[in-house]
């Protein structure tokens, strides 16, 4: 097993990062990493999402929501045949006590394939799932 895990902490509450992250319609005009969402959060349905990574083509990817807490978790995966590689996203909120909203971002990945695909997204692409961070602090502070 090997995860991504990068955070950031926002300056306002949970709630307000929250209703960011679930303006999906709104992602190309932020978020350099999801770059498209089709369908809406829904527990154990299928959305799918426009991945973008590095220098690789942009990637529409199905993925099934596994976690929807509002205002807290949001998760979803994707899973090869055979299970060879399961992808877990995870978007994490949690309230400090100044107020401000701890984010995390995470991935999880599992399978034949998980040790080798968390190691090469760890090594070429963590500063993508940084800079999804990074924009999302910044368009919460833009309102």
């Amino acid at each position: 097993m090997a995860d991504i895990r990068t955070e950031i902490t926002i300056p306002v509450p949970p709630d307000d990062v929250w209703r960011v992250l679930l303006d999906m319609e709104a992602y190309s005009g932020w978020n350099p990493l999801v770059t498209a969402v089709r369908g809406a959060p829904e527990p154990g349905g299928t959305i799918r999402i426009r991945l973008k990574v590095g220098t690789l083509p942009p990637l529409w990817v199905p993925v099934i929501v596994e976690t929807f807490r509002p205002g807290e978790r949001l998760c979803w995966s994707f899973t090869l045949p055979f299970r060879i590689l399961r992808a877990e996203h995870c978007f994490s909120l949690s309230e400090e006590p100044d107020g401000s909203t701890r984010f995390l971002n995470t991935e999880q990945f599992t399978g034949l394939l998980g040790g080798v695909a968390g190691t090469l997204m760890n090594r070429f692409f963590l500063d993508d799932y940084r800079g999804m961070d990074r924009s999302l602090a910044a368009r919460v502070a833009a309102g």
